[in-house]
C-alpha cells in the first residue's frame, strides 16, 4: 500500500543528488554576485591607484584578478553542474514516483486493473506526477538559495559597516519575504485553476482526435471544435493571469531593491566623507546588491509552482484513497471469488468501444479449465474490444458474459483475471525491478523462469542479467522485448484466467511456439485466451475468427 504523497518527503529518495544540486546552485549564485562586486571594486580601486603615482607601484593587481577568474570559473562550472545534477535528481524522482504509484494502483493484488487502465486516467496520472517536480525546482530551491544569498549579503554589509546593513535590510527583507508572500493566496489559486484548465483542454483535444470519424459523420465537428477552442482560450487566459501576477511581484521586488540601493548610497556617502569606508568598497556593495536580483527573481513564481505541486499531490492522493477504499469495500463485501474448475462463457455477446464504428457481434464462447482459445481476424475488426469485455474492463452492449455460470459482474475478479493489453508500462528501472512490480517477493530463480518462458532469458544473459537497464518507457529495448517483459510480469501474478493481446509480436516462428508452449503449461489448470495476427499450427486449441 502506497502512503499518501507528501511534498516535504519528495527529496528523501534522492537526497544526495538534491543536496549536491542545492550546493552547486548556491555556489553559482554566490560566484555570480561576487564576480560582479569584485570586478567593480577592482576596476574602481585600480583606477584610483593609477591616479596616485605612489599607489600605482604598490597596488596588488594580481590577486584580485585571480579572484575574478576564480569566480568566473566557479560560476560557469557551477551552473552546468547544478543543471546536470538537478535534472538527474528530478528525472530520478519522477521515475521513482511513477513506478511506485503504478505498483500501488495497478498491480496491488487488492485492486482492479480496470480502474486505472483507461487512457484518460493514465494520462492524468502521469501529468500529475510530472507536476510534482515543481516543488523542489520552482519553490524549495529558489527559497533556499535566495535566503542564503540575502543572509551573506547582510553579513558582508555589516562587515563593511553596521550602518550599511541597517540601511539595506528593510528593502532586502521586503524583496525576499514580504513581496513574494503577498502572491501566496493568489498564486496558489491560479495554480489550482491552471491544473484544472490544463486537464479540460487536454481532454477536449484527445476527444477531438479519438472521435473524429463519429463527429464528422454526425455533423457535430464544428461544435466540438468550438468547445476545444474555448477550453484552449481558458487555458491561455489562465497563463496570462499568472504572467501578470509574476510581473507585478517582480516589479515590486525591483522597487524594494531600489529602496535598499538608495539607502545604501545615502548612508554610504556619509561614511565615505567620514573616511569610514572607501569608494571601491561602497561600489562593491552596491553592485552586489544589484546582483541579488538574480537570486530573488524566481521567488515571484514560486508559489505558483508550489500550488501546482499541491494540486497534483491532492489529485494523486485522492486516486490512491479511492483505490484503497474500493479495495477495502471489496475485501469486506459478500461478493465471492470464483474457484477452480473454471468455466468461461459468452452468449450472443456484442460490444463496441465508445466512438468506434466496429466491434464484435453475437460472439459465443465456452471454455473450461485447461482449454486455450486463439482469436484471430483483420485489424480493426474488434479483437481487442472482445478481450476488454472478457477482462471485465468494458461492459457488453448486449448478450451475456458468464464465469462459472454466473454473470461476471457477480464475482470479484481481481485475483482471477490477468490481462495484457496493447498498451503497457515499462519503467526506467532494472529488468528485475520491472518484473517484481507484480510480485515484490519473487526470487531470482522465478524471474529467470518467466524470462525463459517468454524467450528472453538468453537475451538477458547477453546483457547485464537481471540488472539490465530498460530505459524510460523501455527506450533501450525493442517493442517486442518490452511486450514480452510485460507478459513475464503478468505471469508472475499467477492469474487462473489469462488474456493476452498479441504476445507473439516481433517473434520468429520458433520463439512464438516456445512462448505459446510456456503459456499453455502455466495455464494447464486455468484458461488461456490469446489475440494474435499470427497463424500458428497448434493442435488441441479452440479458434475464433472475427470477420
Amino acid at each position: 500500500m502506497l502512503k499518501p504523497i507528501r511534498l516535504r518527503s519528495l527529496l528523501r529518495s534522492r537526497q544526495s543528488s538534491w543536496n549536491l544540486a542545492l550546493l552547486l546552485g548556491a555556489l553559482t549564485l554566490f560566484s555570480a554576485i561576487a564576480l560582479l562586486a569584485t570586478s567593480g571594486w577592482f576596476i574602481t580601486a585600480s583606477a584610483i591607484a593609477g591616479l596616485v603615482i605612489s599607489s600605482s607601484f604598490t597596488f596588488d593587481y594580481f590577486r584580485p584578478a585571480a579572484l575574478i577568474r576564480l569566480f568566473a570559473i566557479v560560476r560557469t562550472a557551477g551552473r552546468y553542474g547544478e543543471r546536470l545534477t538537478s535534472h538527474h535528481a528530478t528525472l530520478s524522482l519522477l521515475k521513482d514516483l511513477r513506478s511506485q504509484v503504478f505498483q500501488a494502483l495497478t498491480l496491488n493484488k487488492n485492486n482492479s486493473l480496470k480502474n486505472t487502465s483507461s487512457g484518460a486516467t493514465m494520462h492524468r496520472l502521469v501529468a500529475d506526477i510530472d507536476r510534482l517536480d515543481r516543488f523542489p525546482l520552482q519553490f524549495l530551491a529558489p527559497w533556499i538559495w535566495s535566503g542564503l544569498i540575502v543572509v551573506l549579503y547582510i553579513l558582508f554589509a555589516y562587515w563593511l559597516q553596521p550602518q550599511l546593513a541597517l540601511a539595506t535590510s528593510f528593502g532586502l527583507l521586503m524583496a525576499w519575504i514580504i513581496i513574494p508572500t503577498l502572491g501566496f493566496i493568489r498564486g496558489r489559486k491560479l495554480a489550482f485553476h491552471d491544473v484544472h484548465t490544463a486537464e479540460v483542454r487536454r481532454e477536449h483535444f484527445l476527444e477531438s482526435l479519438s472521435l473524429l470519424t463519429s463527429l464528422t459523420l454526425w455533423h457535430t465537428w464544428d461544435q466540438q471544435q468550438q468547445d476545444t477552442l474555448n477550453a484552449d482560450k481558458d487555458y491561455q487566459t489562465q497563463h496570462h493571469q499568472q504572467r501578470q501576477l509574476i510581473s507585478l511581484l517582480t516589479l515590486l521586488q525591483q522597487l524594494a531593491l531600489a529602496l535598499s540601493l538608495g539607502g545604501l548610497l545615502w548612508v554610504g556617502v556619509f561614511l565615505v566623507n567620514a573616511t569610514l569606508i572607501s569608494v571601491p568598497w561602497l561600489l562593491a556593495a552596491a553592485l552586489a546588491l544589484l546582483g541579488i536580483h538574480e537570486a530573488l527573481a524566481p521567488l515571484a513564481s514560486s508559489f505558483i509552482g508550489l500550488g501546482q505541486s499541491q494540486a497534483a499531490r491532492d489529485r494523486i492522493n485522492q486516486l490512491i484513497q479511492a483505490q484503497e477504499s474500493t479495495a477495502q469495500l471489496k475485501a469486506h463485501s459478500d461478493t465471492p471469488r470464483p474457484s477452480a474448475p473454471f468455466q468461461l462463457q459468452t452468449q450472443q455477446l456484442s460490444a463496441c468501444i465508445p466512438g468506434a464504428l466496429n466491434g464484435p457481434k453475437h460472439i459465443n464462447i465456452e471454455l473450461h479449465s485447461g482449454q486455450v482459445l486463439i482469436i484471430t481476424g483483420a485489424s480493426g475488426i474488434g479483437k481487442t474490444t472482445l478481450l476488454k469485455v472478457l477482462a471485465n474492463t468494458l461492459a457488453p452492449n448486449q448478450g451475456q458474459y458468464l464465469i462459472n455460470q454466473r454473470p461476471a459482474t457477480d464475482w470479484q475478479l481481481d485475483e482471477c483475471i490477468g490481462y495484457l493489453p496493447q498498451q503497457f508500462d515499462i519503467f526506467d528501472r532494472s529488468l528485475a525491478s520491472n518484473l517484481r512490480l507484480a510480485d515484490p517477493e519473487a526470487t531470482d530463480e522465478q524471474l529467470w523462469q518467466v524470462l525463459e518462458d517468454v524467450a528472453l532469458a538468453d537475451w538477458a544473459k547477453q546483457q547485464n542479467g537481471l540488472d539490465t537497464a530498460l530505459g524510460e518507457y523501455g527506450a533501450q529495448i525493442s517493442g517486442g522485448q518490452a511486450r514480452r517483459i510485460a507478459l513475464a510480469r503478468l505471469l508472475l501474478a499467477q492469474r487462473p484466467i489469462l488474456l493476452v493481446d498479441e504476445p507473439f509480436a516481433g517473434l520468429d516462428s520458433a520463439s512464438s511456439h516456445q512462448v505459446l508452449k510456456a503459456l499453455r503449461q502455466r495455464q494447464a489448470q486455468g484458461i488461456l485466451i490469446i489475440v494474435s495476427h499470427h497463424e500458428m499450427d497448434t493442435p488441441d486449441v479452440q479458434r475464433l475468427h472475427l470477420a
